[in-house]
């Protein structure tokens, strides 16, 4: 048998039963409590709960959504509800977890079990009424010391030796790291090399010839930022920055999941976005109406269209799933979406526990949640500028010619009924044999004592084997087809209120506490001007000016689309788990400016690209190989591989095959055969676009979640399915193949080799064409010669076999050029196309 465990202290004793060791335990919550005297809580247990709980229940850790610092969160409890129930330990999930009667869960975690006399204590405390006396002060908020939770606080702007260096306050943060590293910067990259480098940043285009020369002839001193305004100010401008905005709002043209449906209208709000960065609307504006543009006063179309943010989350339309449960997915998307895209932060984990490594609460996260929680997805008309004028009327004479058939059928039904007598006195009885049974049933029937219903058995039997009415049905089925309609746009519309509840686990089937919306406590404060709260009240806390995320993210996002990486490499993970700032002092810096600025982007990039840190030579460095391998000081620009898009959009620019219209439903471009046939049930057919629609920007292709444009895919594009912050950058020989064999890239080849063929001028003024053309800039002496022999070769091959020959040019066939010197200049094209430089920002 055990020993008697008796323990006596204070006027306490606890006496355990004697069991013997092959008895089962009896449950600690079920023994008998013990006979003592009023418990103090301040005396008796205060002195335990911050000797076993305060660590990971208090101000700087509220895990399970649990604290036990103060009153007022003790008794809401935790994710999974109340933990104190006054007057009834046994029912107090807080004794249960420290006596071990609580089947999922052991507290303290990883920690020296309480005593029997301080259970004892706890149990005795909660049956007497579990009396706290209110404290003078309320909770204390939750506490951070990681920089990034840190208010933004705006430096000075340093002083340093080399000043004539520094063009702009950037200049200064950066050279001062240099000068302290004992490291010069990079000279500035050559005239032709920047004004390639700036346009295709800001507009992902390269320079057309014209601009070329106009830029080469500016001589003034402020030609290269005349070159800038002018970049900022070009349409293609916003469509360049709406690509990158793209990937954070994970946008697409279908649901996802097997059934992958198509989403007709989901390019509405991409032209919604390509507007409001031309018109450079303010980033805090930006983000309001893209959060809640719809809970605005007097919210306009526009507005409402820009909520289309939210609706890019995946949907699911398969038959027999848990609608339920997939909204509540989306729901959660939202959630991560939001603070990935505003605040760096990896929330995802939240959704069934308590961050691991940053101060975020898994209720925290249902609070950001009951945000979104009561919005429904609704199908909004919102025309385009002029639209309604044109299609309106169309809308009304559709409807009058469908009101004609519809007469002219009803019209020739009642011919049909007054047919039926003398249809049914010429019947045979064969023929009557044949009739289908429920037909035969009728006619059994006298004719007096038919009723409606059976009438039009009769009658729509006749109807169906009447060649003139099924004209005419046929005639309104293809009509309905094409009726005109007015553009939509997918958007968020707030709805019945529901309640919002931990789920337990992150499982829609375990719902747990109530929740209220809410922010997370270890940021600024949250004053929402609604009752209850709702997704316009966060957005504005989003860009309160007092919010240290959003600024500091915002420009580290932009600065990495610059320079290849972010000031904090982790352009997606602010949290302690992140690299710090290579230059914290910029950082904050630039988040006050863009802020004070107005929230101005165009003003951001503006000071960006004028810098001298941006206008260095990207040439490498050998001597800081070892002393700074990813260019993290800032010493030189970087080379950077165009993004997927960009790389069909430069090859169509240069051979003057692209369409610069602006906005405007998805198109879909040739692409091999096959790829569609790998969705659900070969059920998203490829309609290969025709005419101009071929040649659009990449940033309008159809973008099919189960079968993507494989151009896109191949240069790193991201899946569209979750925020992408940063796009990869990988190096395969697939993508080399691409550039070689894909039809649109051969096709550009031929198109070029058309341009240069028909171009005026010697062999060598034609190749330096090609060069200023594809790469903006001049061939050196060696290249030159290089592409003389290679034209010659080509030239010399193809007349061999001219036949042959003529099957490489396409339908590009030049006026008034021999097949074999066309041939020659195409492969030349296709040289050029197909170089690292071609594809590389410089």
């Amino acid at each position: 048998m055990r020993k008697v465990a008796v323990v006596g202290l204070l006027g306490w004793s606890v006496s355990l039963a004697l069991v013997q060791a092959q008895a089962p335990r009896l449950e600690p919550s079920k023994a008998p409590l013990p006979s003592v005297t009023t418990v103090d809580f301040v005396r008796d247990i205060q002195p335990i709960l911050s000797k076993h709980c305060i660590a990971c229940h208090g101000p700087r850790k509220a895990q399970g959504g649990l604290r036990l610092d103060h009153p007022d969160l003790a008794f809401r409890g935790g994710n999974s509800g109340p933990v104190i129930v006054p007057g009834k330990s046994r029912e107090s999930r807080l004794v249960r977890v420290v006596d071990g009667s609580d089947p999922e869960l052991k507290m303290p975690e990883g920690g020296r079990p309480l005593s029997a006399e301080e259970i004892a204590k706890l149990r005795t405390w909660i049956d007497q009424g579990a009396s706290w006396p209110k404290p003078e002060s309320g909770p204390v908020a939750l506490r951070s010391d990681h920089w990034a939770y840190q208010p933004i606080r705006r430096p000075p702007v340093p002083l340093v030796k080399n000043s004539a260096w520094v063009r702009n306050p950037i200049d200064a943060f950066v050279l001062e790291r240099l000068e302290q590293e004992g490291i010069q910067p990079a000279p500035e990259a050559d005239k032709l090399t920047l004004l390639r480098r700036v346009s295709l940043d800001l507009t992902g285009l390269p320079p057309t010839l014209d601009e070329i020369e106009a830029y080469l002839g500016d001589t003034r001193p402020d030609a290269y930022e005349r070159a800038v305004e002018r970049l900022l100010n070009s349409p293609h401008y916003g469509e360049r920055w709406a690509r990158h905005w793209l990937d954070l709002a994970r946008y697409a043209d279908t649901d996802g999941y097997e059934k992958d449906l198509g989403r007709p209208w989901a390019w509405r709000w991409r032209n919604w976005v390509i507007a409001a960065l031309n018109e450079d609307k303010p980033f805090d504006q930006f983000v309001i109406e893209q959060l809640a543009g719809d809970l605005l006063p007097n919210a306009t179309i526009e507005q409402k269209v820009a909520t289309g943010f939210h609706r890019n989350t995946l949907t699911n339309r398969e038959g027999g799933v848990d609608q339920e449960q997939f909204r509540v997915e989306a729901v959660v998307d939202r959630v991560n979406t939001t603070f990935a895209v505003f605040f760096g932060t990896t929330m995802n984990c939240c959704q069934c526990h308590d961050h691991k490594y940053d101060p975020f609460t898994q209720r925290e996260f249902y609070q950001l949640f009951a945000f979104f929680n009561s919005d429904d997805e609704v199908d909004i008309p919102a025309p385009l500028p002029g639209e309604e004028e044109v299609v309106l009327p169309k809308i009304t004479e559709h409807e009058r010619q469908r009101q004609q058939l519809v007469q002219a059928i009803e019209k020739r039904r009642q011919e049909l009924r007054e047919q039926l007598p003398n249809w049914e006195a010429k019947l045979t009885e064969s023929e009557r044999a044949k009739l289908p049974a429920p037909v035969q049933a009728v006619l059994n029937i006298p004719a007096a004592s038919r009723k409606p219903d059976q009438l039009k058995v009769l009658l729509d039997h006749l109807a169906h084997s009447d060649a003139m009415l099924s004209e005419l049905n046929r005639k309104l089925q293809a009509h309905d087809r094409a009726k005109p309609t007015l553009t939509h746009a997918q958007t968020l519309r707030l709805g019945p209120l529901r309640k919002t509840h931990v789920l337990i686990r992150g499982d829609f089937l375990r719902p747990g506490a109530e929740v209220q919306p809410g922010t997370p406590a270890v940021l600024h404060p949250f004053r929402p001007r609604h009752n209850p709260p709702n997704r316009l009240d966060l957005a504005e806390w989003i860009v309160d000016p007092a919010n240290p995320l959003t600024p500091r993210v915002t420009v580290n996002w932009i600065w990495q689309r610059y320079f290849g990486r972010g000031i904090v490499a982790t352009v997606n993970d602010f949290g302690t788990q992140g690299e710090k700032p290579s230059h914290p002092e910029l950082l904050d810096w630039l988040a006050s400016e863009f802020v004070r600025q107005g929230w101005s982007l165009k003003k951001l990039h503006r000071l960006i690209v004028t810098s001298a840190t941006y206008r260095q030579s990207s040439a490498y460095r050998p001597e800081l190989e070892q002393r700074d391998p990813y260019n993290t000081l800032l010493a030189r620009q970087n080379r950077l591989r165009l993004e997927a898009e960009v790389i069909r959009d430069n090859a169509l620019a240069v051979s003057g095959l692209l369409v610069r219209r602006i906005g405007g439903p998805s198109v879909r471009p040739p692409q091999p055969p096959g790829i569609s046939e790998l969705t659900y049930a070969g059920s998203a057919r490829w309609i290969e676009s025709t005419g101009p629609d071929r040649y659009r920007r990449g940033l309008y292709i159809w973008f099919q979640r189960t079968s993507p444009y494989p151009t896109l895919v191949m240069f790193d594009a991201p899946d569209s399915n979750t925020c992408c912050m940063k796009r990869e950058r990988s190096n395969t020989p697939l993508q080399s193949l691409t550039l070689l064999n894909d039809v649109v890239f051969v096709e550009c080849a031929q198109a070029l080799g058309k341009r240069l063929a028909e171009s005026p001028g010697d062999l060598r003024q034609r190749i330096r064409l090609a060069f200023r053309t594809a790469l903006t800039r001049e061939p050196t002496v060696a290249e030159l010669s290089r592409l003389e022999l290679l034209w010659h070769e080509l030239h010399t091959e193809a007349q061999h076999n001219v036949k042959q020959a003529e099957g490489l040019l396409g339908s590009y066939m030049p006026e008034r050029v021999p097949i074999p010197e066309a041939v020659a200049w195409v492969g030349l094209a296709r040289v050029l196309l197909n170089l690292d430089e071609f594809i590389t920002r410089e």
